[in-house]
């Protein structure tokens, strides 16, 4: 039975039939005998959360990442990976970990332009193999233990010695 599709300017279609995958649909109405999986090919936004993560010295810290990516082959994306997002996540979270776990606690702040392009750079040849370009990362946020939040607070209420 034929069935008639629609794929966006935005979106490419995979085409498949009795469970095998036979080629993807550009944009436009189609009309096939199969099952249809849509892929949108526009830029994502993706908050990953890494936490907790182990300085050098063994300090527990939380960073937020934000990666930015967007499918450059819909075909490796769907037919490579249970769930591209989801393996996107954890590989920026694994890189996280293998990055920061070199750096002790008080260089942080200098290391942050050099993190961000290694753990871009780390996470971008992963996810390449499965479909996807990553086109930045940032590091959004880093988060203290509760006991170094507090003496940097008593510090900025004492002010400088």
């Amino acid at each position: 039975m034929f069935k008639r599709v629609k794929v966006n300017e935005y979106e490419k279609g995979l085409l498949f039939r009795d469970g095998r995958f036979l080629r993807l649909l550009e944009a436009g109405s189609h009309w096939i005998r199969g099952e249809v999986v849509m892929v949108d090919l526009r830029r994502r936004d993706a908050m990953v959360e890494a936490a907790p993560v182990q300085t050098r010295d063994l300090v527990p810290i939380g960073v937020r990442l934000m990666v930015m990516y967007r499918v450059t082959n819909p075909e490796k994306a769907i037919l490579q990976t249970y769930e591209y997002r989801t393996h996107l996540a954890n590989d920026a979270i694994v890189a996280t970990h293998r990055a920061v776990s070199v750096v002790p606690l008080a260089e942080l702040a200098v290391e942050h332009n050099r993190l961000e392009r290694e753990i871009q750079d780390r996470v971008a040849l992963e996810a390449a193999s499965y479909g996807l370009r990553v086109e930045e990362l940032a590091i959004v946020q880093v988060r203290f233990p509760r006991a170094i939040r507090r003496q940097l607070k008593q510090m900025e209420v004492r002010g400088p010695a």
